[in-house]
């Protein structure tokens, strides 16, 4: 392979690092890539860059650190800290896909999974460890991570990490490793919390900023409704049968989840099939295929299944479980919104769910320049309104010449000796006649519209659905609502305002998406709140804001967690006798 005029030549990269981007299909730098690969790939100095997520960062510190650590060491050459769980196992695969050989080797550490292993791992040799503060403090005080030979301190959204309380960690952390390390720091904003860690720890250095257009942005109308967890597929059915021409992903959390809900779609007459990690390479094409032939209309996909495809002219994006951090919220709504067209992305959140919604709808302000909207569910008026739209365009579009091109809302009737004679076959003409001298043309059309399109021109296969009222697109609406009852007309309990451990109001609810967990710590065990919190985030693979209504008494603690996390760190803590018991927690009083 010639190399020489790879677009990426020009950075001095090696060989096999340049045949690993083609591989990827990496046709030509990004603007963060063009910022920070010359800088980066110099023998010192450090990077500071105001860049959005979903510009190609990863790579842009990536790529340097493949193809300058390439021996083995007896401790860790780089550290890369990021918020969340999701993140640091999606940068880990991600260099991992950029490596040629057996160096660098890479371990993700992160809390909601066996701390022994992730320790096996750094024991066994590592040159980059990719974490989230919580598990990198919790292995330093192990004395299981050394950071006194890092020469590369990779700080990703930074700004993500302020507002999810985890800058005092690091900080912590920053002290600790080497001091002729090199920092690069990515954040989408610059607070000035972020600016004091930058001239305390780093000293005077150019902030840069990325150059991608506007244009780059995803067009996408982004918009949440609070559903109970077992009206989801009841909304995604209205939504699908809203729109006008619906082609589009649905993100699912887990692989059974995909299959789960590609069933039900199915077994409701929706085209859908579903795609992930345990389908076969032989499998995933033929689903793929039939998707962008649109055989299926409808592709029910988890995140990992998802990276890497390119399918023009989706219409619709819908989360039907919300992403754990923003860099994958952008990559699942950038999937449609190309090429000039407009997409739109709906994100269906449980009512635990609101607090993760609007942290998503500010970042996004932040990032692309617009919140996530609160929109209604769709009323089943409006849907059967727009079914009614496609079955007449579907109908007269059988006959060519039929539709006006200037509106494809209206149509123009060809007189009916030229539909009998040149387009229509002889014997589907003997057919409508004897039909219309049987019935006459009204109830012949009305018994073929009954026959072909009767079961979904019947509002009655909708269900019913509870309503809830905008929360999250309000900037501070937990504080300002008061005791407001939220659907208080549909009969459920006022949410319960408390404060969280960092003093700031908060709204519990009972309802779905959440569980109340007992942990077997306390004052009496020398425990603060912090410190209790800090054991959920790490053990349930979720930040700090997630972790709400904390009761502490003398020899124990009640919270609440999402669903999902609640059963991870139940896990984590059966795995090991080393562990605080957490497990579910019927009510305070247990």
């Amino acid at each position: 392979m010639n190399t020489d005029c790879h677009p990426f030549s020009s950075f001095g990269l090696s060989d096999a690092v340049l045949g690993a981007l083609t591989r990827k299909g990496f046709t030509a730098p990004s603007s963060i890539q063009t910022i920070a690969l010359p800088r980066l790939l110099a023998e010192e100095g450090h990077l500071i860059v105001k860049a959005r997520t979903g510009t190609g960062k990863t790579a842009a510190f990536g790529i340097p650190l493949v193809e300058r650590l390439t021996q083995g060491g007896h401790a860790p050459r780089a550290l890369i800290l990021t918020p969340t769980r999701e993140l640091a196992l999606q940068i880990s695969r991600e260099i991992a896909s950029l490596t040629t050989g057996y160096f660098p080797r890479i371990t993700a550490v992160y809390g909601g999974a066996s701390i022994r292993n992730q320790i096996l791992d750094l024991k066994r040799g590592t040159e980059i460890v990719v974490g989230t503060p919580g598990r990198v403090m919790d292995l330093m005080e192990r004395k299981m991570l050394d950071l006194s030979v890092v020469d590369w301190f990779i700080l990703d959204e930074a700004d993500e990490m302020l507002d999810m309380g985890f800058f005092e960690d690091v900080e912590t952390i920053l002290k600790a490793v080497n001091s002729e390390r090199r920092v690069a720091l990515f954040s989408a904003t610059m607070p000035e919390a972020i600016l004091k860690i930058v001239h305390t720890y780093i000293g005077d250095v150019e902030i840069l900023e990325d150059t991608a257009t506007e244009d780059e942005k995803p067009a996408v109308d982004q918009f949440y409704l609070v559903v109970k967890k077992e009206d989801r597929l009841e909304a995604a059915r209205r939504i699908i049968d809203g729109a006008e021409d619906f082609y589009g992903l649905i993100f699912c959390a887990t692989k059974a989840g995909a299959d789960e809900l590609a069933r039900r779609l199915v077994e409701g007459g929706y085209p859908a099939e579903a795609i992930h990690g345990d389908l076969s390479q032989e499998a995933r094409e033929r689903t793929l295929r039939r998707f962008r032939s649109r055989h299926t209309t409808i592709l029910v996909a988890t995140d990992v299944a998802a990276r890497g495809l390119d399918i023009e002219r989706l219409t619709h994006v819908i989360n039907w479980d919300l992403p754990n951090d923003r860099e994958t919220y952008i990559h699942r709504i950038g999937r449609t919104g190309r090429a000039g067209r407009r997409g739109k992305a709906v994100s269906l959140a449980l009512p635990a769910e609101r607090g993760r919604i609007s942290q998503l709808s500010r970042s996004m302000e932040r990032v692309l320049g617009s919140r996530i909207q609160w929109m209604k569910v769709p009323q089943i008026k409006s849907v059967m309104k727009a079914i009614k739209r496609r079955i007449i365009l579907s109908v007269t579009a059988v006959l060519p010449d039929i539709r006006d091109d200037s509106n494809e809302t209206e149509y123009t009737p060809l007189p009916q000796e030229t539909v009998q004679a040149d387009l229509v076959p002889p014997l589907l003409s003997q057919v409508s006649k004897e039909l219309i001298e049987t019935l006459g043309s009204e109830r012949a059309v009305e018994a073929l519209i009954t026959l072909m399109y009767g079961d979904i021109l019947d509002p009655s296969r909708y269900g019913s659905i509870t309503e809830f009222q905008e929360t999250a697109s309000r900037d501070e609406g937990h504080s300002r609502s008061g005791n407001k009852r939220f659907g208080s007309r549909h009969g459920f309990e006022a949410p319960d305002h408390r404060k969280d451990y960092r003093g700031r109001r908060r709204v519990f609810s009972q309802e779905d998406g959440c569980t109340r967990v007992y942990v077997g710590l306390g004052r009496q065990h020398g425990a603060s709140v912090r410190d209790v919190v800090k054991l959920l985030t790490q053990a349930g693979g979720v930040p700090g804001r997630l972790v709400d209504g904390v009761e502490m008494k003398d020899y124990c603690t009640f919270a609440t967690l999402p669903e999902e996390a609640a059963r991870r760190a139940c896990t984590f803590s059966r795995k090991s006798t080393d562990n605080p018991i957490i497990k579910p927690a019927s009510s305070p009083k247990e």
